[in-house]
């Protein structure tokens, strides 16, 4: 079954932690010891053809004063409080709290045939009760849930998505797989050694530069075939020779991102700093920036080349970035009613 309808009643939050992109396993899979794995254990569960990975940890990112914004962002829907709500009646879990940490990986073509992994790190997951829950979800859409076996586990899906399968490796890990990943995932998860995504050292190094300690980072080995698309794109012409991504944010009282883009040469690097830097210079003279008041943050963003990489980063004071919460949220309730300032409706 899809992604959706595991978190359909908490998509909004499961959706806000996507968009502001998701370490997951930390604290221990039913495997070896964490400290044993590379990265800590982050890639474990995903299969050798990993290429993309993004994970939040909420349990730091709720210990911020930025996080409780956040998360009000969710809880000022009616409708997805309510579904929340509904969730944490039903089930005893209620995913603004007890979700610590969502991982998410793709390989390098996921729109073929829809690959996708994600592991939900999370306390107090009842496996019986969540299942019922879902099953009575699903029905409702005219929909089945059923279970299979692979490598002793029992893995969950419904007859009109079967290719997508989820599984509760213990009771604070949820393991969901798409497109044939959720069979080779279970699998991972059962092998004694470090294996699948761990065994790519390109992989593991770029997990490394983004930084496991912060609460929200995100890497990928550009596939070929994005490069391609990017070449044929005559204002950033630089962009087709990224070959690699490492994003990191840090959230604490203030707010501070980096993105490193791994180039051809530091030629390449040099001239998409300076594109980076003429861009945000020419979004400060933006009609929609400047309806949005957010002009004055983009006085925190900063390129330079290093070697054959663009560091890219994005500084913002506590203030600016409370202030950017309040103006996702107003911007957030006219895009329900349909009516941002500015923008063109859908």
């Amino acid at each position: 079954m899809s992604p959706r309808s595991w978190f359909r009643p908490a998509s909004g939050f499961v959706l806000g932690a996507l968009v502001l992109a998701m370490a997951g396993c930390r604290g221990g899979c039913a495997r070896t010891a964490v400290s044993a794995r590379p990265v800590g254990g982050a890639l474990s569960w995903f299969p050798a053809e990993t290429q993309i990975v993004v994970s939040i940890d909420f349990g730091r990112l709720r210990a911020t004063p930025l996080g409780a914004r956040l998360g009000s962002l969710v809880t000022s829907n009616a409708q997805d409080k309510a579904q929340i709500d509904e969730l944490a009646r039903r089930t005893g879990f209620d995913p603004m709290a007890q979700i610590d940490s969502l991982t998410v990986a793709f390989p390098e073509e996921a729109r073929v045939q829809g690959a996708m992994g994600l592991v939900m790190r999370a306390r107090g997951l009842e496996e019986a009760r969540l299942v019922a829950y879902v099953r009575d979800q699903v029905a409702k859409q005219g929909d089945d849930l059923f279970a299979f076996h692979r490598a002793g586990r029992t893995l969950w899906a419904t007859r009109k998505e079967a290719t997508t399968a989820g599984f509760f490796a213990d009771d604070r890990t949820f393991v969901l797989g798409g497109g044939g990943w959720a069979e080779k995932m279970a699998e991972l998860g059962r092998a004694p050694a470090p294996a699948g995504a761990e065994t790519n050292v390109t992989l593991v190094h770029l997990v490394e530069r983004a930084g496991l300690a912060r609460p929200l980072w995100a890497v990928a080995i550009v596939p070929a075939t994005t490069r391609a698309a990017l070449a044929a794109d005559p204002t950033l012409p630089e962009a087709a020779t990224v070959n690699r991504l490492a994003l990191g944010v840090d959230v604490a009282a203030e707010v501070d991102v980096k993105l490193l883009a791994d180039l051809a040469t530091r030629t390449d690097a040099e001239k998409m700093a300076a594109r980076v830097l003429d861009a945000v210079r020419a979004a400060k003279q933006s009609p929609q920036v400047l309806l949005l008041g957010i002009a004055p943050y983009l006085d925190g963003v900063s390129a330079r080349a290093v070697d054959a990489t663009c560091e890219i980063g994005l500084h913002l004071s506590q203030a600016q970035a409370l202030d950017a919460v309040e103006r996702l949220r107003a911007y957030l309730a006219l895009a329900r009613q349909g009516s941002v300032p500015g923008f063109p409706h859908p």
